[in-house]
């Protein structure tokens, strides 16, 4: 058919909060050496218009909530041209790394994505 299947929208979601964690200085890999894992608990997609087997996709992540025990990533994907195609969001649960169990975040981190908060869901993180 010649349009990008469904599920690499949230693949790009993925790669888009992997590259805002390295930007905010915070790497995934970081997290886990702490002893946290940061697990999706929902995630949503809203589809305006696909994107073709071939388009650039531009990923903008932006964090829209954090809390203690949770945190919400938005995501915006635009084409090349700067059209909108899909908005979306993950939120995720703080859990201990041997456990499995929810806690609250490491300070330090939940601390260092607070400050994204406020940043504008257009800043660009991820290409």
């Amino acid at each position: 058919m010649g349009i990008a299947h469904h599920s690499n929208y949230f693949v790009w979601f993925e790669i888009g909060r992997t590259d805002l964690c390295r930007e905010a200085g915070i790497p995934y890999s970081e997290i886990e050496r702490r002893g946290y894992l940061l697990v999706v608990s929902e995630i949503s997609c809203r589809f305006r218009t696909p994107f073709l087997y071939d388009d650039e996709v531009v990923i903008r992540t932006s964090v829209g909530e954090i809390a203690s025990r949770a945190m919400k990533f938005n995501y915006e994907l635009y084409s090349a041209d700067d059209a909108l195609r899909a908005t979306g969001y993950s939120a995720h649960l703080w859990l201990d790394m041997k456990t499995r169990r929810p806690v609250r975040g490491d300070g330090e981190v939940v601390g260092v994505f607070g400050e994204w908060v406020a940043r504008s869901p257009g800043d660009p993180v991820a290409r």
